[in-house]
Formats: structure tokens, C-alpha cells, sequence
């Protein structure tokens, strides 16, 4: 469909039957000033006005992941040809930013951690994820 968005075709089809409002398509969609800042080690610019992809909340996050492991997000039949071939989960890295986000059956639980700080000597991500780990160890010993 010409002059259709892939981002509102994600908005239309995902997001709005999530109730995911507080996920946008790009910085133009949000005030920034509700943007957190991010930093890369070693450089003193904010990277919260670069255009880097999707924004979400953690909240929105989590209901996301949670839907695609309980398959409320696929037509019928979708989810187990998609769970064949991809795990739910999602871990990224971009100048600024960096996110862990993982659903935990064996707790029924989504933990999300994002941090604003990166570099690409890999050791704020090697931090981030044992303190990841951590938490994860954390809610697993309150649930039991």
C-alpha cells in the first residue's frame, strides 16, 4: 500500500491492541524532554537527540515480550512456527543506550533493564549484564 508506514502498520496491528502507547516510531512522536539522555563513555555530547530507531517504557516493553511469549500477539498457528526459529527476547546496543529485556518462564516474569551509559570496548555491557544476572537471581529467590 503505497504511502503506508511500516511503523503504522506496527502501530495498527501491535501497538494500539496492546494498549503500547507509550511506544513510538521515532523522536518526532514524543517531547524530549521526556527522553532520558545517553551517554558514551569518553564523549560529553547527549545522545537523546539522535534518531536511533523505536522508543519505549520499560511497562511497554514488558507487555510486549509477555504477548509474544504467550502468543496474544499472533494470528493462530503463528506463534509456534515463529517460536521454532526465534526466542522472545531482546538485548541492544546503540551510541547512548543499551537495553537487556528477556521473558523467564520458569518465573513468569519479563525483567527489562536499560541503561543510558555505553562503549564499545564492551565493558559496560559485560557490567550491565551481570548486574542483569543479578536481578534475575533476585526475583527468582523472592518467587520461590
Amino acid at each position: 500500500m503505497v504511502g503506508y508506514s511500516r511503523h503504522q502498520y506496527f502501530k495498527e496491528e501491535i501497538l494500539i491492541p496492546l494498549g503500547l502507547n507509550n511506544t513510538f516510531g521515532s523522536l518526532s512522536e514524543v517531547d524530549i524532554d521526556d527522553v532520558m539522555s545517553g551517554y558514551y563513555v569518553g564523549i560529553d555530547s547527549d545522545f537523546k537527540s539522535e534518531d536511533q530507531g523505536m522508543l519505549a517504557t520499560a511497562e511497554d516493553v514488558g507487555i510486549f515480550l509477555r504477548a509474544l511469549n504467550d502468543g496474544s500477539v499472533f494470528n493462530e498457528g503463528e506463534q509456534a512456527i515463529y517460536s521454532s526459529i526465534y526466542v522472545y527476547e531482546h538485548t541492544g546496543l546503540v551510541p547512548g543506550y543499551q537495553s537487556i529485556a528477556k521473558y523467564h518462564k520458569d518465573i513468569n516474569t519479563v525483567v527489562i533493564q536499560f541503561n543510558n551509559t555505553t562503549d564499545f570496548d564492551g565493558y559496560d555491557w559485560n557490567l550491565s549484564e551481570i548486574i542483569y544476572s543479578r536481578i534475575v537471581k533476585i526475583v527468582r529467590n523472592k518467587k520461590s
